[in-house]
């Protein structure tokens, strides 16, 4: 019986240069005259390295104490992955002193060709995504990686980057899923990649992460090549504090992102985020796959933003891992949340549940719509109540109807529905309402949400017994912090705006009107 030849190869370096100001934490840990790597860019996913890989053991470039989240092993350069308990989750080193070095990671074992295209869609980003690719460039090699920028706007020069390692496709703006679907067709016909690499063009990440998921499929058992890995999100203004890393979409809709609000710098927290979990959709933040998929010719979904990643995988059925280390930092989806993210949440997820789930019955999907619309307007938010009816609208046209659709025409319809985000002192000069750092949380006993739901969350009750104005914060508000509000100012505590709005019977009445007219119009078709 002939043995298998095995190989040293690169795994990866420890990434020891933060790329965020106030990250270090991320990277590197200095205690006791020692500079330890237990951290979310270092540690090393030992149990997930002997489950999926042919790794059998791991060289580092200089003697390290080699130690496990349960303590020390022993102090050398090289450890076979035998050597480490069974229960060990992770992997990390020390090194003595209080200067950093370059440590390099080596593995032995067997190497697959791996060659990922890194697809980027953009719109009227041209210094965001500039800035990320010209950053890429300093590191990638022809052999491991290529970008392809696929452009919606049209407004990049396909020669911008003077590089064979960038190639620029010009698209008609049909959002996300038609820029990746553009991007993956490309790297699908060129015939040299195996893998795709869909990232937002607006994020940061540091390049370590691109060689832990390169390194990491490099030494996949061959029963393990369809792993499609999912980069976690972080958030930018808290660049320690994680969104998510891989989620889960439950046949009944509910969606779960494991990990939230997990500390990175925490490593109760970090142990906890590399276990494996029940994955089955990939944030397009950051999302590696198999080519295999555009090449059996599945491509996503005509969404144009949101749900289309979620829809993509569970099509595809992806063996989906997170790996600590692998991900990036993004800007809060609540930053964004206005009426054009209202209308494609609404009619997305109808789209994905009528797809995915065949007990979704029209009761469910009327319920489902009454519960968004009933959120709005329990806000005083018309106007995203307004872009709920509109979801739902084109969402009864079907699914042929979103490629007739001119996104020009309804972007500009929907963005009349945005609310504008006005400073403190246009806020004073305009309504005469300031933030005095007063958030109103109403009582939330059984007795009191009954009471509430009696008064439809306020709508249906009295001026007189009304509060003035109510204060809510924009990011982390509940439909019951409206109660008893006659105007409220909707702020956003950390860029400091917000906007105002004021109850109305009248409009919620015709909102609700509107609604069943379309229920009974769907029932009479």
């Amino acid at each position: 019986m002939l043995l298998k030849s095995l190989k040293m190869f690169k795994l990866y370096d420890l990434a020891t240069d933060p790329v965020i100001d106030g990250t270090e934490e991320l990277y590197y840990r200095k205690k006791d005259n020692h500079i330890i790597f237990d951290t979310y860019f270092n540690m090393i996913p030992v149990r997930k390295l002997k489950h999926y890989t042919t790794i059998s053991e791991l060289i580092f470039s200089q003697e390290v104490l080699i130690c496990t989240e349960s303590g020390e092993l022993r102090s050398g350069n090289r450890i076979t992955l035998q050597e480490i308990p069974d229960n060990a989750e992770c992997l990390y080193i020390k090194i003595k002193g209080n200067e950093l070095t370059n440590i390099t990671v080596y593995a032995e074992g067997e190497e697959q060709k791996v060659k990922i295209a890194i697809v980027i869609c953009t719109y009227q980003r041209e210094d965001c995504v500039k800035e990320n690719i010209d950053y890429l460039l300093r590191f990638i090699k022809d052999t491991e990686y290529e970008i392809i920028l696929v452009d919606n706007a049209s407004s990049i020069p396909e020669d911008n980057w003077d590089n064979r390692k960038v190639t620029v496709l010009h698209n008609v703006n049909n959002g996300g899923s038609g820029g990746y679907s553009c991007g993956m067709k490309y790297a699908a016909e060129k015939k040299q990649f195996t893998h795709i690499l869909l990232m937002d063009d607006d994020v940061k990440l540091d390049y370590v992460s691109l060689q832990r998921t390169f390194g990491f499929l490099t030494a996949l058992k061959k029963e393990y090549t369809d792993i499609s890995i999912a980069g976690s999100m972080l958030y930018s203004d808290m660049p320690t504090k994680q969104f998510e890393s891989g989620g889960y979409f439950s046949s009944s809709g509910e969606q779960t992102g494991y990990g939230y609000n997990f500390d990175m710098t925490d490593k109760s927290d970090l142990i906890e985020n590399e276990k494996d979990k029940d994955i089955n959709y990939a944030g397009w933040w950051f999302a590696c796959m198999p080519i295999r998929y555009v090449n059996e010719g599945q491509f996503p979904s005509p969404y144009f933003i949101k749900y289309d990643d979620v829809e993509y995988a569970l099509r595809c059925r992806m063996n989906i891992i997170t790996l600590n280390g692998v991900g990036v930092w993004h800007e809060s989806f609540s930053r964004k949340y206005n009426s054009v993210q209202v209308y494609f949440n609404t009619r997305n997820y109808l789209f994905l549940m009528k797809k995915h789930n065949p007990g979704f019955m029209a009761k469910k999907e009327f319920g489902r719509v009454m519960y968004l619309l009933f959120e709005k307007l329990c806000r005083q938010q018309y106007k995203m109540a307004q872009a709920v009816i509109i979801g739902y609208k084109d969402y009864l046209k079907g699914e042929k109807y979103l490629t007739q659709i001119d996104y020009q025409k309804k972007l500009s319809e929907l963005q009349s529905l945005n609310y504008h985000m006005m400073p403190d002192d246009e806020l004073y000069e305009k309504y005469e309402v300031r933030f005095d750092n007063v958030l109103y949380h109403e009582n939330g006993s059984a007795e009191y949400k009954k009471y509430m739901k009696i008064f439809l969350y306020g709508q249906l009750m009295p001026k007189f017994m009304c509060r003035k104005l109510t204060v809510t914060d924009v990011l982390a508000d509940r439909k019951e912090h409206y109660f008893k509000a006659d105007k409220t100012l909707h702020y956003n505590i950390h860029d400091k705006t917000g906007y105002v709005t004021k109850k109305s019977l009248r409009k919620t009445l015709y909102m609700l009107i509107e609604l069943y007219k379309l229920r009974l119009n769907k029932e009479k078709s």
